[in-house]
């Protein structure tokens, strides 16, 4: 796609730069904020740190005998620099729990779950400031002021946890290009081997999200603007930062009874759970419990559903509640399993006399979000591809709708990669999983208008009169690109 002039490019990355300020300051500090998709429900308005913006599960392109999920949190982070010292996003402390969940029986359960939990060692002077004192090189560096640990367990279905890693340093919050001019180095010092292969790494990242902002307009309103189809696809993602937990693990670890060849499918989602307890009762007697805030497993599935997101949606409604359900109570909603059957974006972009919206019952949505891609679920795509029911070791009558991003663990590195994924004929890109240079709100936009069964709604989004997107992840670990900095 040819690249617009750098001094185009120049403006247009200003210009977004100054709308996420705006969006960023007024918004979900403030508790209004409507700025982007990554604010999807109401409840994470107010809680950034639970505020998942992205998941991510494929086959390592640098080494496909592993595979790689990413959970990115906390959206719109601006490039902090020493003239706004208070700019930190740190990983949630006080017991919050982080975790990824895998899913090889197709049922919603954890059949195994990675978990993340944070302490915070603040060395500065009455816990506020700049969180470095001169240029750090190093994460033991003195300059370095406030500084993450983590430690990572994974815990199979039924048995006790085992710490994996315990007090991994974090990448800290890149204050500036001149106070941590190496952050490179700095995250390599971060990245921790894992007992049996693999690699984590704890750190903030440049958003990776490639998205066309065209796109949000059909969600929510049904068109793409006043100028349908002529508008830039600006993606305002491409000048802030997020926090990535990226895992690395061998395939057949995620597989079930740890064989990829025989269940090849997984499902992957991402949670955090805050910890709290029952005031009415004494506080003394009580076991520890948490209470999931946050959620996240096929992107934008609110967005694609409901045609809502945080800043539209009422607080405590289907939104809220998706975030707070653990996924194997997925099938007991009824309200939630309708909409998947009858998604409201096409009846909007119908409405606003764009295409005409296929009929109910959608059977291929439920299947694209709740069940994979398979020939007996309801899914159009005619063939099967990441549907657990591929899986010989999981039990058919137990198969359950549920919210989960689904990989096919034995499906071939795409040599030439499509961002657009299984439906431009690359079967290694979303829905079969997420790599971080996937375009997929183009995807669900064309799925929920009826492809690949109906007639093709590719000509709602023509070439846009230029492309302003993140710069693309790259093929080896940890993929997602230094954060952004100010000098």
């Amino acid at each position: 796609m040819p690249r617009p002039p750098a001094r185009r490019r120049r403006l247009a990355f200003t210009a977004a730069t100054a709308l996420l300020t705006t969006a960023a300051l007024a918004g979900p500090y403030l508790g209004t904020s409507q700025a982007g998709g990554h604010f999807d429900a109401p409840g994470v308005l107010a809680d950034p740190q639970a505020n998942f913006t992205d998941v991510y599960a494929f086959t390592s392109p640098d080494n496909p005998e592993l595979a790689t999920i990413i959970a990115d949190v906390q959206p719109i982070q601006l490039p902090g620099s020493t003239a706004a010292p208070g700019l930190n996003y740190p990983f949630a402390g006080g017991g919050a729990r982080y975790e990824i969940h895998v899913d090889g029986r197709g049922d919603g359960g954890s059949d195994l779950t990675y978990r993340w939990t944070f302490r915070t060692e603040d060395r500065r002077l009455f816990g506020a400031g700049p969180i470095a004192a001169g240029p750090v090189r190093s994460l033991t560096d003195p300059t370095l002021l406030y500084r993450q640990y983590y430690t990572l367990e994974r815990i199979r279905s039924g048995q006790a946890p085992e710490t994996l890693v315990k007090d991994a340093p974090v990448a800290p919050t890149r204050q500036s290009a001149g106070l941590m001019p190496d952050y490179g180095a700095l995250r390599d010092q971060a990245t921790t081997r894992l007992p049996g292969g693999g690699r984590s790494i704890a750190t903030q990242s440049a958003e990776s999200f490639q998205a066309d902002a065209r796109v949000f307009g059909y969600f929510i309103l049904g068109s793409a603007g006043p100028v349908p189809g002529y508008l830039p696809a600006a993606n305002p993602l491409a000048a802030v930062n997020v926090s990535s937990l990226i895992l690395q693990v061998p395939k057949r670890e995620l597989a079930l009874n740890g064989d990829p060849a025989r269940n090849p499918v997984v499902g992957v989602w991402a949670t955090m759970s805050r910890p709290g307890g029952n005031l009415a009762k004494d506080l003394r007697a009580q076991e520890a419990a948490y209470r999931q805030v946050g959620r996240l497993g096929n992107p934008h599935i609110m967005f694609a559903l409901w045609g809502t997101f945080g800043g539209t949606a009422t607080p405590g409604g289907p939104e809220d509640r998706f975030n707070g359900r653990p996924a194997d109570q997925d099938k007991d909603d009824q309200d939630f399993l309708a909409a998947t059957l009858d998604p409201a974006p096409p009846h909007k972009i119908e409405a606003a006399g764009h295409f005409p919206a296929p009929a109910a019952p959608r059977t291929d949505i439920r299947a694209l979000f709740l069940g994979g891609i398979g020939k007996a679920n309801g899914s159009k795509f005619g063939f099967d591809l990441n549907t657990q029911a591929m899986n010989a070791d999981a039990d058919p009558n137990r198969l359950a709708w549920a919210d989960e991003l689904r990989l096919n663990l034995t499906t071939p590195v795409s040599a030439a990669p499509d961002r657009l994924g299984v439906l431009d004929g690359d079967l290694q890109g979303y829905p079969n999983g997420r790599r971080p240079n996937d375009m997929i709100d183009n995807s669900l936009l064309r799925m929920l208008e009826g492809e690949p069964a109906g007639p093709s709604a590719a000509g709602l989004l023509p070439a846009p009169l230029f492309d302003l997107q993140p710069k693309p992840a790259t093929d080896a670990f940890p993929y997602l690109n230094l954060p952004h900095a100010l000098p």
